[in-house]
């Protein structure tokens, strides 16, 4: 044996390995796999840059906007118009209590012509052949009655044919329009009340009627049934005694409208005003850019023609200092003529408001007084402290850069594509998103960590091989067919659901919209389940086998096990198998985009758990729904890219803290 290496047999030999340029397969293998790792990071890191330097630019263009927001004077205005958006607020209120007064007097009549139309479409639906025949031929013979009117003697017409034409087609249409109304007649006894949305209106008489009518109407009639003409006349009529008897309403409510008016006005006219202030601090800022970059285009010429031509249209530029002193001066003027109607205002309507008492029979009408009385202190105090925030107000102040940026993250406007000023807050979106993040949290942890306890300590193999491929299987649905299914199917369910009148005592039901946040969350739940299930049972199988055999050992039972042993020790796998489905959830797009209901605003938390019923909308719906519409470069862009930026920061710390629970995880272990 070799002395200097005992363990090298004299008589082995040594295996020649295949090179190229000195790289064998195992370091081919190493620089592969390692080049790959190397360009992923390398192209993350390029995406996290790009996005950063489009998200932090948004910052100084959104203090230029509100700077020239405040400029313009367009800040004033909106001090005028908080009052103007108030009032309306308010006279809405004292309109629907009118009109649901004026409506309950003839609401039986309303519903039975609601359950006329509803029948009619079914019968429709059942007479669709028979109507089509008789409409062909009844066209036929009108265009024959018509041609044997217009025939003049000698033009080679037959009016004799003709006319026996058209008295075989008036036989075939009295042929047909029995053989249509012995089908409706079939169908209609095919349907019974219950059948009919409306059947809590109907009693057997008047289904009676209404079958009667939908028989006897005919095909080529201009005018409706007899019946139908005498529920109208009706509730004419007593739509004018209901209008009598709440005249004194109806005057508050006018009285009310009147109030508003000089204020409106006004606020048309410093709006107008503003308007075009802004508009020529637009054109001098995109003037003076457009001059900025010839001069750079010249700077950065070599050929000196080209660099000629440049300095010459930079020269052709005439910046125009817009004169944001003068122009406001006519806001400054308007301040007394605004404290003098904002004055009278509030004495009329503090008026109004005294004078309207608890009146009105509907629920509606007392539901729409009682809004206007809770919100009228509102508005008197915005027209007793808008004066003095006006005569505070200067046009020339400086706006702070740090409030810019205040006013993305807590600001309660997304208002883009605006005529007259566009607001980037990030609340309402946020808002949504995380509503209907924890609605899908609230469905996804009981089932999903339910389902890896049984899979791994309870159930069969065969139930084992059963229920985890069909769990993960549904990781293989398009998001967009989930997105189809909550439209067409799981909203309108919902929705038909919460109409039950046995159901009404759930906060948020009737539901007034199919597509909501619980609509979402329900789908973000079923998308979500696969992760935390799978990550989940991993965090179980970690658990050691001695604890549980040595708990079974010492006589405790199964189920003990599992709720004092196995999920105790697996807790932390469990919460981050609950983070990083957190993380799937609110990131996910195309199913929030269609089916959270798309609207941009604060949901109304007034309505208690109900809230969960109203529409909204969500960080990556906004940015899938945005980001293809807007021009490159400009604000809306940018606020798109920070969007962004802030939806990713929250993924990352999502993972981040996932990720620290796992480890410490493991190293206790």
């Amino acid at each position: 044996m070799n002395a200097a290496n005992p363990n090298t047999h004299p008589f082995k030999k040594t295996k020649k390995r295949f090179q190229v340029l000195g790289i064998d397969r195992e370091k081919a293998l190493k620089y592969f796999f390692g080049g790959n790792a190397s360009l992923a990071i390398v192209i993350l890191s390029l995406i996290c840059i790009f996005l950063a330097k489009e998200a932090i630019e948004f910052f100084p263009s959104h203090h230029r906007g509100l700077q020239l927001y405040r400029q313009s004077g367009q800040e004033f205005v909106d001090l005028i118009e908080r009052e103007s958006r108030k009032h309306k607020k308010l006279a809405g209120f004292l309109a629907k209590a009118y009109f649901s007064e004026i409506n309950e007097s003839s609401k039986r009549e309303q519903d039975l012509l609601v359950a006329y139309e509803e029948l009619t479409e079914k019968i429709k639906k059942e007479t669709k052949r028979e109507t089509l025949l008789f409409n062909t031929t009844f066209e036929n013979w009108l265009d024959l009655q018509f041609e044997i009117e217009d025939a003049e003697e000698g033009d080679g017409f037959d009016v004799a044919a003709a006319k026996v034409q058209a008295d075989e087609l008036s036989t075939r249409l009295e042929a047909q329009r029995q053989a249509l109304r012995d089908r409706k007649q079939s169908a209609l006894g095919e349907i019974a009340i219950s059948d009919l949305e409306s059947s809590a209106v109907l009693d057997q008489v008047e289904y009676e009627k209404l079958c009667q009518a939908i028989i006897s109407a005919d095909p080529d009639a201009e005018d409706d049934p007899d019946y139908v003409l005498e529920l109208n006349r009706v509730i004419d009529e007593k739509k004018a005694v209901a209008e009598r008897e709440h005249e004194a309403l109806f005057s508050q409510k006018e009285a009310f409208r009147a109030a508003g008016r000089p204020l409106d006005e006004l606020l048309n006219e410093l709006r107008n005003h503003a308007r075009t202030t802004k508009e020529r601090g637009i054109n001098a800022t995109t003037l003076k850019k457009g001059k900025e970059a010839l001069l750079l285009g010249a700077e950065r010429a070599k050929d000196p023609a080209r660099r000629a031509e440049f300095l010459a249209d930079a020269e052709a530029i005439q910046v125009e200092d817009v004169p944001f002193d003068e122009l406001n001066e006519l806001l400054y003027e308007k301040r007394p003529a605004h404290h003098e109607i904002a004055r009278e205002m509030a004495a009329k309507v503090s008026d109004i408001g005294n004078q309207i008492v608890a009146q009105g029979g509907t629920p509606a009408a007392i539901k729409n007084l009682a809004e206007f009385r809770s919100n009228l202190p509102e508005l008197k105090a915005l027209l007793n402290e808008t004066p003095a925030e006006m005569d505070s107000w200067r046009h020339d102040q400086p706006f702070p850069f740090f409030r810019s940026v205040v006013a993305f993250f807590v600001g309660k406007d997304w208002i883009t594509n605006s005529s007259w000023h566009d607001f980037y807050g990030i609340i309402p979106l946020f808002t949504g998103s995380i509503m209907i993040s924890i609605i899908a949290l609230i469905v996804t942890v009981p089932f999903s960590v339910g389902a890896a306890i049984y899979v791994n300590q309870v159930a069969g193999w065969r139930e084992q091989n059963f229920i985890k491929p069909v769990i993960e299987f549904i990781q293989a649905i398009p998001s967009i067919v989930l997105g189809f299914f909550g439209i067409a199917v799981l909203g309108t369910t919902l929705r038909d659901v919460s109409q039950l009148e046995w159901l009404s005592w759930v906060p948020g039901f009737p539901m007034q919209e199919r597509l909501n946040i619980l609509n979402a969350g329900l789908l973000l739940a079923f998308m979500a389940i696969p992760t935390v299930f799978t990550l989940a049972e991993d965090a179980l199988n970690n658990v050691p086998r001695s604890f549980i055999e040595g708990s079974l050992a010492l006589g405790a039972t199964k189920l003990q096990t599992i709720l004092r042993i196995v999920v105790p020790g697996a807790l932390s796998g469990i919460i981050a198998a609950i983070l990083l489905g957190f993380g799937r959830i609110i990131g996910e797009t195309m199913v929030v985009l269609l089916v959270a209901g798309g609207s941009i605003s604060i949901p109304d938390f007034s309505a208690g758990i109900g809230v969960i019923t109203q529409p909204v909308h969500t960080m990556t719906g906004i940015i899938a729904q945005e980001t293809g519409e807007v021009d490159q470069g400009s604000i809306h862009y940018r606020a798109l890219f920070m969007l962004g930026m802030v939806l990713f920061s929250i993924s990352l710390m999502i993972n981040y803290a996932a990720q620290k629970i796992v480890h410490k995880y493991q190293l206790a272990r």
